[in-house]
């Protein structure tokens, strides 16, 4: 039968899963990439499923990530050597395509074990009969899975408060919001946080345009030319703002038995929407108190401000990351946060504190929380590399100034690298784990890393990321300076940013790109010796 994907991740199909596991022989996987069926979209999943006429043991032979038949028999065929490539590859002419090519560990068998460990890691359920069936490309990701299942700790362990937010169309018409986009009076509670603004460690993403109807009326911040107190436009103010707006919504409990107001916490804000194809999927950033946000962002804080750090960090990660896309949900709910994996040893946290708070703490307005966090050994931090570009962790002080926090497009990459390997080691996992990781589910992430290049001062010079439309030069422009020798410099008058039009940026040669899987293996030979 060939049919949609639905019946292995509904959660009201639990009934005919237990019937289904025990009758299917072969599950494949399908994405309609290269248009098989013309009549269906190019991201339409379904599998070709084979079944028995009776029931009998459990044991599924699965493949997913399929865009073309051919794999199917020659990965039972192939002798299982070499590496097992992820959901794109480089072609002869150097651009990333589908891939099609077969390989043994491309075969998984799904069985009592497997459904079981799906089970306990996705739903902390010990009913495998019933698990939902999650995309696993590669046999070496159900280890990855098992690891991050055994987690003893989530979310739901720490006292935490999760909040959905306003809601664009049912609050404005009851008058408790107001579409005005404007710069906010932070301390005035006019601060309302929309999904744009947010991206993975970043706060300060994008700002609404002055005028900003469509999904395109935005601008990327450039942190670099930002002053102290700069804060993103909002496109929704609170209506009647005082000291008191939103008291109904309560913080925690205090020891004279009243509750605070969850408005003076920070918080950790995350998109609702988990897009699967996109760059990133998991996106949020530590937003600020006597703010709020609409519902397309979904914010939890907790009572002991180490855990929003701590969980700030991970879910900058490409492991909660692919933890989240492998999942296959559309929308981060309350119980998918509160599954996620938290509480990491304490040899881990220092060195991803520092890195989470110097990613996010970008303007005066984190002050608080950078002094109430520092620790003195912060400054005996050190990079796994060494490069001019990068900010010394032993000029940090105790005290929050504008130089505090990464800035730069190099050194904020670097801090991401680096705590994605830190994270992959708190979880007990391994470097060929982490990159089987970034190497099946972030195509996006990789072609956008094959094509930023970067000068000397840490500027993105060009990139092809969709998501930093205006950043850097336009591709023509590009070719005629990617190859200028080192010592030289050029100008460019910026043009498609209403934010910085007209203004100019020096970018300085040589320029280079950065080889993640690379930086991966120096990073991790740099924190294996420091955590032994």
């Amino acid at each position: 039968l060939i049919h949609p994907e639905g019946v292995y991740d509904d959660p009201k199909g639990n009934l005919l899963r237990q019937t289904i596991y025990q009758r299917l022989q072969y599950h494949f996987q399908f994405q309609n990439a290269l248009m098989i069926f013309k009549e269906i979209p190019h991201r339409q999943k379904f599998g070709i499923n084979i079944y028995r006429g009776t029931d009998q043991k459990i044991k599924i032979y699965n493949i997913n990530n399929l865009f073309h038949p051919s794999t199917i028999d020659g990965s039972f065929i192939h002798p299982g050597n070499g590496i097992c490539y992820g959901i794109k590859i480089k072609n002869e002419e150097d651009k990333f395509v589908w891939n099609v090519s077969p390989h043994a560990s491309r075969i998984n068998i799904i069985n009592e074990e497997v459904l079981s460990i799906l089970a306990k890691t996705f739903e902390d359920s010990t009913n495998w009969q019933e698990a939902k069936l999650v995309s696993i490309h590669a046999n070496e990701i159900i280890s990855i899975l098992r690891k991050i299942g055994e987690f003893q700790t989530s979310v739901a362990s720490f006292e935490n408060k999760t909040i959905e937010g306003w809601h664009e169309t049912n609050d404005v018409n009851a008058g408790n919001i107001e579409r005005n986009t404007q710069y906010p009076n932070v301390d005035g509670y006019e601060m309302i946080y929309s999904g744009p603004h947010l991206f993975v460690a970043n706060p300060m993403y994008k700002t609404p345009r002055s005028i900003c109807v469509e999904k395109a009326d935005y601008d990327i911040i450039d942190s670099t030319k930002t002053d102290e107190s700069y804060v993103a436009r909002t496109n929704y103010t609170p209506v009647g703002v005082t000291a008191g707006y939103g008291s109904t919504i309560n913080g925690f409990l205090q020891e004279d038995g009243t509750y605070d107001n969850w408005f003076g916490y920070y918080k950790l804000g995350l998109r609702k929407m988990l897009p699967p194809t996109n760059e990133r999927t998991l996106i949020g950033a530590i937003i600020l108190p006597k703010t709020a946000h609409i519902n397309g962002i979904i914010s939890v804080t907790f009572k002991e401000q180490a855990y929003l750090l701590e969980l700030a960090g991970l879910t900058s990660s490409v492991v909660y990351d692919f933890f989240v896309k492998t999942i296959g949900a559309s929308n981060l709910t309350d119980s998918r946060l509160s599954g996620l994996p938290l509480g990491i040893a304490d040899k881990y946290k220092s060195a991803l504190f520092i890195r989470t708070l110097l990613l996010n703490s970008l303007n005066k307005y984190y002050k608080p929380l950078w002094e109430a966090s520092f620790r003195e050994d912060f400054k005996a931090d050190t990079w796994s590399v060494n490069d001019p570009r990068l900010k010394a962790f032993a000029s940090l002080t105790p005290e929050w100034t504008w130089t505090t926090p990464l800035r730069n497009y190099y050194e904020r990459r670097q801090a991401l690298v680096e705590i994605d390997v830190i994270v992959a080691m708190a979880l007990g996992l391994t470097l060929d784990e982490l990159i089987l990781m970034y190497n099946v589910q972030f195509p996006v992430l990789q072609q956008n890393e094959d094509d930023t290049w970067y000068d000397t001062k840490g500027n993105i010079v060009f990139t092809c990321s969709k998501g930093l439309v205006g950043v850097g030069l336009d591709r023509p422009e590009w070719n005629t300076i990617q190859n200028m020798p080192a010592g030289e410099t050029y100008e460019h008058t910026i043009s498609k940013s209403e934010l910085y039009e007209g203004q100019t940026v020096v970018y300085h040669a040589p320029f280079a790109k950065c080889d993640r899987v690379e930086d991966y293996k120096h990073a991790w030979a740099h924190f294996e010796k420091r955590f032994s």
